[in-house]
C-alpha cells in the first residue's frame, strides 16, 4: 500500500510540475503575440469619379509608398495601379465621369522619391494609365509631377502654367506611347463632358501614435 502510494504522489507531483511549465512558456509567448495582432487599417478613397469608380489606398503607412486600387464596384474591378507617392497631392486630376476605357492615374516620380531641390521631374516621371476601363494598367513617361492631369475621350492631358497656360495632349490609342508621342496643343479648352466627384486626389490617412 505504501508503494502505491508513493507512486500516486510522484505522478501527481510530475503533472503539477508540467502544467506550471506550460503556464510560464504561455506567458512567455503572449506579448509577442499581441505586439503581432496589429488591426488591419480600413481602405480610404483618396480620389472619386463617380458612385461607383474611386482609387483607394489602405493606409499601413499614411498611404506614403502603400499600393493605390482602382475600384469599379458595377464592373466587380479592383487593380493595383502605382504606389502612393507625395507630390499626387498638389495638382488637379479630372478624369472624364463619361469616360468608359480610357483612363488615368496620379503621377509617380517612379520610386526615386529622393530628389533634390529644383530636381522636379527626378528623369523618371511616369503616368499610369488604362485602356481597358482599369482592369489593366500601364505606364508612360510624363512631363513633371507639377502637370495638372486630365483624361477625355481617348485623350490624356498634362497642363502646366509658365507665362501662360501650356498643355500636352497624349492619345492613348498608341499601343506603347512614348515622351515623344506627348503634343503641344495650342489653345487647349477642353472640359469633361460629365465632371468627376473629385478633381484632386487626397489621402488623410491620420497617423498612428508611436509604439501602436
Amino acid at each position: 500500500m505504501g508503494k502505491l502510494t508513493w507512486g500516486v504522489v510522484r505522478r501527481s507531483a510530475i503533472a503539477t510540475s508540467a502544467l506550471l511549465l506550460g503556464a510560464c512558456g504561455l506567458r512567455g509567448v503572449a506579448p509577442a503575440q499581441a505586439q503581432s495582432a496589429k488591426p488591419e487599417p480600413a481602405p480610404v478613397v483618396i480620389y472619386r469619379i463617380d458612385d461607383h469608380r474611386y482609387f483607394e489606398v489602405t493606409p499601413r503607412n499614411d498611404c506614403y509608398g502603400d499600393m493605390i486600387y482602382f475600384v469599379d464596384t458595377a464592373k466587380g474591378i479592383r487593380s493595383s495601379v502605382v504606389k502612393f507617392d507625395p507630390v499626387m497631392n498638389r495638382t488637379k486630376l479630372i478624369i472624364d465621369a463619361a469616360n468608359d476605357d480610357y483612363l488615368i492615374g496620379p503621377v509617380t516620380r517612379g520610386g526615386n522619391t529622393n530628389c533634390s531641390s529644383g530636381g522636379g521631374a527626378c528623369g523618371s516621371d511616369k503616368m499610369p494609365y488604362s485602356t481597358d476601363g482599369g482592369r489593366t494598367w500601364q505606364l508612360v513617361w510624363s512631363p513633371g509631377t507639377t502637370f495638372d492631369l486630365m483624361v477625355s475621350g481617348s485623350m490624356a492631358y498634362q497642363s502646366h502654367r509658365i507665362q501662360t497656360v501650356v498643355t500636352d495632349g497624349l492619345d492613348l490609342t498608341i499601343a506603347r506611347p512614348i515622351s515623344s508621342d506627348w503634343k503641344w496643343i495650342r489653345d487647349f479648352a477642353v472640359q469633361p463632358r460629365i465632371a468627376p466627384v473629385d478633381t484632386k486626389v487626397l489621402c488623410t490617412a491620420p497617423r498612428q501614435p508611436e509604439g501602436q
